[in-house]
């Protein structure tokens, strides 16, 4: 059973994150965006999927855990996982603090779209953590909620082919809203600008690719 985050939690995992280097953003009241290179470290809890290039600690706390992302299976088509890092005893776990949005794009989505691997994850004390990453000459990424808020990406290459970025960030904001029924057995996403955009620009100030973090229709038939 996943939990809430408690006040206190929440307050101790902030002080700690203000105190981590520029490499390791803060809470989404000190967040600050823009190009990072974390320390890299080494993954070895799931030997079937190590990690392909760098591991990406993002400083992001949720229960006293760290977020880690990293790419694994085929350089061409890689997969955006993550781990999570305990800051009390360093034990690192493929366990989710809290649950992905119910039927968001899933964790590692694979595919040729220019944004790809996009998650939300409801931290639940009304914060939000969104990554995914870009493929293109990224420059800038910003997140930008339907209520017309705007918040700036902390990302960083893939040392693997930097002409991919992995971004990632934690900010104020409503959790994207659940499908809807249209008819029996089929649940539909509501319009594109009710979820969060996603835009990545060139070192020009070119936006060269946009995204939603917006979930699938799904339909459950019977039998």
């Amino acid at each position: 059973m996943y939990r809430l985050v408690p006040a206190g939690v929440a307050a101790l995992a902030a002080a700690a994150a203000i105190l981590v280097a520029c490499a390791q953003p803060g809470p989404a009241e000190h967040w600050t965006g823009g190009p990072v290179t974390p320390s890299p470290i080494q993954l070895t809890i799931n030997p079937s999927a190590p990690p392909l290039g760098n591991t990406v600690p993002t400083g992001i706390l949720v229960m006293n855990k760290e977020m880690i992302l990293f790419f694994w299976g085929e350089v061409e088509r890689p997969y955006l996982g993550t781990d999570w890092r305990d800051r009390d005893t360093g034990r690192i776990t493929e366990e989710i603090p809290v649950p992905p949005v119910e039927m968001s794009l899933p964790i590692g989505t694979a595919g040729v779209d220019p944004i790809f691997g996009l998650q939300q994850l409801v931290v639940g004390d009304g914060t939000l953590v969104e990554y995914g990453a870009v493929r293109g000459p990224a420059a800038r990424i910003v997140v930008r909620d339907p209520e017309g808020g705007e918040v700036e990406a902390a990302f960083t290459p893939w040392t693997r082919d930097p002409a991919v970025t992995i971004f990632w960030v934690h900010r104020r904001g409503a959790p994207i809203p659940k499908n809807v029924a249209v008819r029996e057995g089929l649940w539909e996403p509501l319009a594109p600008d009710r979820y969060p955009l996603v835009s990545a620009y060139d070192g020009g100030g070119r936006r060269i690719a946009d995204a939603r973090i917006r979930p699938s229709a799904y339909e459950q038939k019977g039998g």
